[in-house]
């Protein structure tokens, strides 16, 4: 199955861009009929993080890699502050890895690339081809509430 990926320019700083998207707790206003057993803190490396959907899909997680942008975009700068954070997926229905990496454009305003790269256990693999459209289509609207919100601060 083809990794998703859905990117989207924010006006708002990097770091702060960063703070909000991966905020897992925020998650449950972006995706719909989706709860999140998180810590209620900045992410760390090492976190489990336990994304249900619908009351059914359970999306159990392991927070691999966490790194907040340095700094502020300039005009002169030759390198923009990035952000990442991967979460590897353990199942028990989805496998695979969500990263979502936050690139400065300026000093307030960011680009949000947030990529699904999943894949079926068995026996659920012959919906696999729904489920990468689905993935877009989440990520899109999540990221455009994202967006609505940081407009409406």
């Amino acid at each position: 199955m083809p990794a998703t990926v859905t990117s989207r320019v924010i006006g708002l700083d990097a770091s702060a861009l960063f703070d909000r998207v991966t905020a897992l707790a925020n998650h449950e206003r972006l995706i719909p009929l989706t709860r999140i057993c998180a810590p209620a803190r900045r992410p760390r490396v090492g976190d489990r993080v336990v994304a249900t959907s619908a009351g059914l899909l359970r999306d159990v997680m392991l927070l691999t890699h966490y790194e907040r942008p340095d700094g502020v975009a300039n005009r002169g700068s030759a390198v923009a502050p990035v952000g990442r954070a991967v979460y590897r997926k353990l199942g028990p229905v989805l496998l695979g890895t969500a990263e979502i990496v936050v690139t400065a454009l300026g000093p307030a305003t960011a680009r949000v690339d947030w990529t699904e790269d999943v894949r079926l256990v068995a026996p659920w693999r012959p919906a696999e081809a729904i489920v990468s459209p689905l993935l877009g289509l989440m990520t899109a609207r999540a990221l455009r509430l994202l967006a609505e919100a940081t407009e409406r601060d």
